[in-house]
């Protein structure tokens, strides 16, 4: 008996031993899987990876081009015959390309092993390996369009912001302008005095993707949805405009303290009423207002292949003060947006409700001009109803035809939009100017874009006509 039961002790350690052992050689397995599905990707192309320099012992750095064939990024060499990284338009492309040099950024860093691998002919690598020579590296075509970028790097001038333009069908990100910059070409020479955080102005934050602002009535689309969702419709609304509105002894006021008089839905929009958007905001249920922002991907990753996108942060519970639902029904309270996210929203009402994940790189080419891999336009989902989206696109035509954008010149292009100001201090007088919105060419061609401009002022005097010149460069006039 006694025998019997030590073997059956024995049996019974072996099993468990077994058991745990088969655990670990499960949990190994599912670990690498995740690696090579997710996380590889994050390892392999971290910037100061060390293999990348074994990489640049036998393949030159390959080039970065504009969707039109600029070269935003190359290797030459020097007088001493050294590689050099050069950046032939300095300051123009230097968020969206980045820097190699001090680690590394923007696609320079999240691309590095694509423009360190070379897909030349096998023939081709064998002999360059022979006889002591360097393969070109594979060349990085993007979405960017240079005449796109230019309006927008110029519109800003000497303003702090950032400008981003989308192509709402396919996703294509075709601008990308954030200021304060940096010369890439003189990164290393200068890198303590740009990456001097005491000094404020963070010349490495992409604001385009990466700011994080109060949107000011750009979010009223976001209201105007949440009223109609709440069971209203357009026709329900009717409002008089004395300038202001009080409450929870919180007055807000109109732009101007101007009085609006007697407006309907489409009015209220057209004319930015802040008197009217805050009158819905506080009538509105709080969940579905919180749950239209998050259906608009607020307090969100955003879906896009852009590294780092910031999040975009918005919440109303039953606990929240009058004042501060009336605040954020006109996007002021504690909301913050990403101009990259308002890009995203315009673009899908633009696409029917639509929205395509926004995207900076085209096509991967070898130096002998086969296509080593294509960036395939991809749908995220549907974020509104097509209705939804028409008439939400019925009433930014009007803020361009009678509304607060209609003395800005967008030529002969038919263009929807929202102008916004935006206070972020205790000085009201100072304010962000914001427009986002899309326009269409006679030939169909739509371009969706949103522009901030630090402490400049009015949406129509200042952004609005940036967007504009933006539209012309890229859909003409």
């Amino acid at each position: 008996m006694t025998n019997n039961h030590n073997k059956k002790s024995v049996r019974k350690e072996i099993y468990v031993v077994a058991v745990i052992f088969g655990i670990l050689f499960i949990s190994m397995i599912v670990y690498f899987l995740r690696f090579l599905l997710f996380d590889s990707r994050e390892f392999i192309y971290n910037s100061y990876n060390s293999r990348f320099s074994v990489f640049a012992d036998d393949v030159v750095r390959g080039p970065i081009y504009t969707a039109d064939g600029r070269a935003m990024a190359k290797t030459t060499k020097d007088d001493e015959g050294n590689e050099v990284r050069v950046y032939p338009d300095e300051r123009l492309f230097s968020h969206a390309v980045g820097y190699v040099g001090h680690g590394m950024a923007g696609l320079e860093s999240s691309y590095s092993f694509d423009l360190l691998k070379s897909h030349i002919s096998l023939s081709d690598q064998i002999n360059n390996s022979l006889t002591g020579r360097k393969s070109m590296g594979d060349s990085l075509y993007t979405t960017l369009n240079y005449d796109a970028q230019k309006a927008a790097y110029d519109g800003l001038g000497m303003f702090d912001g950032a400008v981003i333009a989308i192509d709402p069908e396919t996703g294509k990100v075709v601008a990308m302008v954030s200021k304060p910059d940096y010369n890439p070409n003189t990164i290393d020479k200068y890198w303590d005095d740009i990456n001097d955080t005491e000094k404020g102005d963070s010349a490495l934050l992409n604001r385009a993707a990466n700011g994080a602002y109060p949107p000011g009535s750009t979010f009223k689309i976001v209201t105007t949805l949440a009223y109609l969702r709440d069971g209203n419709s357009s026709s329900d609304f009717s409002y008089k405009c004395d300038g202001k509105f009080l409450v929870d002894d919180y007055t807000i006021h109109c732009s101007g303290n101007k009085s609006h008089g007697q407006e309907d839905l489409l009015k209220a929009f057209s004319n930015s009423c802040n008197s009217a958007y805050a009158s819905i905001g506080v009538e509105l249920d709080r969940d579905i207002f919180q749950s239209t922002a998050e259906d608009l991907l607020f307090n969100k990753s955003l879906p896009t292949m852009l590294n780092g996108a910031k999040a975009s942060k918005f919440k109303i519970n039953k606990d929240t003060k009058e004042s501060i639902v009336a605040q954020t029904a006109i996007g002021q309270g504690k909301t913050t947006v990403s101009p990259l996210h308002m890009c995203m929203l315009v673009s899908s009402i633009a696409n029917d409700g639509a929205l395509m994940e926004p995207y900076l790189v085209d096509r991967i080419i070898s130096d002998d001009g086969e296509v080593v891999s294509e960036t395939e336009p991809a749908l995220y989902g549907q974020i509104m109803s097509s209705k939804e989206a028409e008439l939400l696109e019925e009433y930014m035509e009007a803020v361009v035809t009678d509304g607060t954008a209609e003395k800005v010149n967008f030529g002969d292009l038919k263009v929807y939009g929202k102008t916004g100001t935006a206070e972020y201090t205790e000085n009201k007088k100072i304010t962000h100017s914001w427009f986002v919105g899309y326009a269409i060419n006679d030939n169909g061609k739509k371009l969706a874009i949103a522009v901030i401009m630090e402490g400049a002022g009015y949406g129509s005097k200042y952004a609005a006509p940036l967007a504009a010149d933006v539209f012309k460069a890229y859909l003409g006039n």
